[in-house]
């Protein structure tokens, strides 16, 4: 299937931390023929296995299947449903925006006061999650009665394709979802890798990197995990004189530190010199903030060389991301550049 089919699908399907299943299903049944065996641990992540040549070596190759979303905290008489977001989620982008709430899918609207109800100093205060609510139009608690505590909303964003982008929801990290698929179909029928690729879809990384912690668990001779991910694309929310996190346009980014992990310096140049070597455009991630599944994966055990490369995405973690065509082309040439070229890399990393 084409990368861009399945980012189209992944991305329309609804999973959040702990409630991964529909996305779960969807990329088990796209890759169950391709590989050798497939699992999901008690935690949700799952795991597919493609074995290589050479059957002692492996490389865990992860992304995660969750994405920010909504839980419902109550339900009140007038039929306003409070939530909690799952994930970190800006209050400034939420008001007026649809969602899906509910095992039904019911649809509803992100509320707040309107304009002409609000003090001029309330105009200029940006409401807290907990100040918002989402309206399906119901009169009372009883016409919402299919809706209760712990339920799950998302948003009701569809993917679409324009000029050189693509818009959706959850690129972060169905990008990657659909990037691990595309590429365990690469390796189909008579064709295998040169060593193992162990392909784990993680849970709830948005709310803490938890599938990441179990990702590695029980492995041995794993040369070193690449995660593939979607990152923050600042090239216009920030004023020209800051240097923006990452440039729609200029590649997938590579990331040399975060806030969980510092990448070992040589898969940081291993991946690099694949690039450079198979002429493939990349940038590096210029922002420390947040974590991914790599900085969890690298503390497994006696630890993991870990490494991300990920897609820039504009406006993350919001009801709408944009991520540029060229960009997701080069991420998947890059991700399958590193997996073919992985017995370059050594026995473990830096060890050696």
């Amino acid at each position: 299937m084409e990368a861009v089919e399945l980012l189209k699908r992944y991305s329309n399907h609804r999973a959040a931390a702990g409630d991964e299943e529909e996305l779960r299903a969807a990329i088990r049944g796209d890759v169950k023929e391709t590989v050798d065996d497939v699992s999901v641990n008690p935690l949700g992540n799952l795991t597919a296995v493609r074995r290589g040549k050479d059957g002692e070596k492996s490389i865990l190759v992860t992304a995660h299947m969750d994405e920010v979303a909504f839980m419902v905290k109550a339900v009140e008489k007038s039929g306003l449903i409070r939530m909690y977001a799952v994930g970190g989620i800006s209050p400034k982008v939420l008001v007026g925006n649809q969602v899906l709430v509910g095992r039904d899918r019911k649809p509803g609207v992100i509320a707040y006061r309107s304009y002409h109800l609000m003090t001029p100093q309330e105009r200029k205060k940006i409401p807290e999650i907990k100040e918002l609510a989402i309206d399906v139009g119901a009169g009372s608690s009883e016409e919402v009665r299919d809706v209760g505590p712990g339920d799950y909303a998302y948003f009701m964003s569809e993917f679409f394709a324009q000029g050189d982008c693509y818009f959706g929801k959850a690129f972060d990290d169905r990008a990657g979802c659909a990037a691990l698929t595309w590429l365990l179909g690469e390796y189909g029928g008579e064709t295998r890798p040169e060593v193992t690729v162990v392909a784990t879809y993680t849970a709830q990384e948005e709310v803490g990197l938890r599938g990441g912690q179990t990702a590695g668990f029980g492995l041995r001779n794993v040369l070193f995990n690449l995660n593939l991910e979607g990152t923050t694309c600042s090239d216009r929310e920030l004023k020209t004189s800051y240097t923006p996190i990452t440039v729609s346009g200029a590649g997938p980014a590579i990331t040399f530190m975060d806030r969980t992990s510092v990448t070992n310096r040589k898969l940081f140049e291993f991946v690099t010199g694949v690039a450079q070597k198979r002429g493939i455009p990349y940038q590096l991630k210029k922002g420390v903030a947040g974590g991914t599944d790599a900085g969890a994966v690298a503390l497994t055990g006696e630890g993991i060389p870990a490494v991300t490369i990920s897609l820039p995405i504009r406006y993350i973690h919001a009801p709408w991301g944009i991520a540029n065509r060229s960009d997701f082309d080069n991420y998947l040439a890059l991700a399958d550049a590193i997996v073919g070229e992985s017995p370059g890399f050594g026995a473990r990393g830096a060890k050696t």
